[in-house]
């Protein structure tokens, strides 16, 4: 073994201080996803989509297993192994460039919710109170960031995310003590029957959340840095045929990745179906749609039967932890993203780590403020976060296959999978294909008609 390698651990203790990377994920995941647009969904759908909403949740994760499977046993960039896939990779690594500069104007909608938030208790300039309280918040982002490590990162945002998925999801509970709010046991079975509702906007709304919620396109894409700057890559070593040790050191680290990922998994799929819910059951039946520069009020409804006034409060603060914790992790990666692709695409060859960690510092300043900017000309949060998801769905099953192309050209026949994990995979790109597809047909038909 190198200096770098280490060998995994294999007790549950030691596989569970190596985890991390999912929960920064988490982080980001919760806030624009899980507290906007699924709470909006089920706003807009009541309970018939649920259905649709646990699938987007768990059928990426196979997904997001394979891609980060092939970054950390060859030492590569997801942005690096895209534009590698033969005939289709350019095409791939173009389109998700598109697809993250329209992830910053769903950053600006978040920070624009963060800006509610304060606002609302804190109305210092009166109707610009939530721009004014967005810029501090962007600057405050900026400072973190410039000082932030990855530990730092990992402990803040679990810690944020944590309080307030386990609040909301008591929450839920309660709301079943309320006989007005109760969810019966007919909704459920409703939410879970696979019919598409009755409203095509709804449906439309759902398939746009498909794209952000739980491991979403953009995460797919940065999962494996935070899994590299971990360290699961430099643990396993490059592959070398005096390396006795290596296949088992990759089996033990891969094993480690599955366990964060689903673990991960089961956090933000909690949360998402307490919004879900929470959604359907009061704001669905009080005929309220978050949007605007209402948002963060009527977000605040879904704690209102259960904790009267307070609610809003607990809905303000829960909002500022998750949204600010999406907007912090979310530039975080945004600025280790950018860094790499302007290497991939040879505009900004990285010589060494140096330039690597300076470049990160620039774009720690810049794509905050880039954020705020949108926000400010464009003050419509909601509608930036579900154009973000749109654009998603489209990326994700270009993601599929170029995970089709890492597991059947990639893959060390050391660590190739059994075949059930090879047809849950395939399940998970074949929804990919019906999602984007179905997005963009809807989207089109719109533009037509308008």
């Amino acid at each position: 073994m190198t200096s770098e390698t280490r060998n995994p651990p294999t007790t549950a203790r030691g596989i569970a201080g190596s985890l991390g990377p999912g929960l920064i994920l988490a982080a980001s995941i919760v806030g624009s996803g899980e507290l906007i647009a699924t709470t909006r969904t089920g706003a807009e759908a009541g309970f018939s989509l649920l259905w649709l909403i646990l699938l987007g949740c768990t059928i990426k994760v196979f997904t997001q297993i394979e891609i980060c499977r092939h970054c950390i046993t060859h030492g590569e960039t997801t942005v690096t192994a895209l534009h590698r896939v033969p005939h289709v990779g350019k095409l791939i690594a173009w389109f998700w460039l598109i697809t993250f500069l329209t992830g910053l104007g769903q950053l600006g909608g978040i920070v624009g919710g963060v800006g509610q938030a304060v606002a609302i208790f804190l109305p210092v300039a009166g109707e610009n109170s939530a721009l004014l309280w967005a810029g501090v918040i962007t600057l405050v982002t900026v400072a973190m960031l410039l000082r932030g490590s990855f530990r730092f990162i990992e402990i803040f945002c679990t810690a944020l995310v944590a309080s307030f998925t386990f609040l909301t999801i008591g929450n839920l509970f309660a709301l079943q003590t309320q006989p007005d709010w109760a969810i019966a046991a007919e909704d459920l079975r409703e939410g879970m029957s696979f019919g598409l509702g009755d409203s095509p906007t709804a449906l439309l709304t759902a398939l746009a959340t498909f794209g952000i919620i739980g491991i979403g396109a953009a995460e797919l894409v940065a999962y494996p840095y935070w899994c590299l700057e971990k360290g699961y890559g430099k643990w396993i070593g490059s592959r070398r045929e005096s390396d006795a040790g290596w296949a088992d050191r990759a089996r033990g680290w891969i094993r480690v990745l599955q366990w964060d990922a689903w673990g991960s998994m089961l956090v933000y799929t909690l949360s998402t179906a307490a919004f879900y819910l929470l959604g359907a059951a009061v704001l669905h039946q009080m005929e309220l749609v978050p949007a605007g520069s209402e948002m963060i009020a009527t977000l605040a409804e879904i704690y209102g039967p259960v904790f009267g006034s307070a609610g809003k409060v607990i809905l303000l603060i829960g909002a500022f932890a998750v949204l600010f914790s999406t907007f912090f992790v979310s530039n975080a990666t945004k600025a280790r993203l950018m860094t790499d692709a302007l290497h991939v695409f040879r505009i900004r060859p990285l010589s060494d780590e140096t330039v690597r960690a300076g470049s990160v510092r620039i774009f720690s300043v810049v794509f905050p403020i880039l954020c705020f900017l949108i926000y400010w000309q464009i003050p419509k949060p909601v509608t930036l976060i579900l154009i973000s998801g749109l654009m998603q769905a489209l990326l994700l099953p270009m993601l599929g296959v170029a995970a089709l192309w890492f597991r059947y050209r990639t893959v060390d026949p050391a660590l190739k999978p059994g075949k059930v994990w090879d047809v849950l995979l395939l399940l998970s790109i074949l929804a990919f294909f019906a999602v984007g597809f179905t997005v963009a047909w809807k989207r089109g038909m719109e533009l037509l008609a308008g």
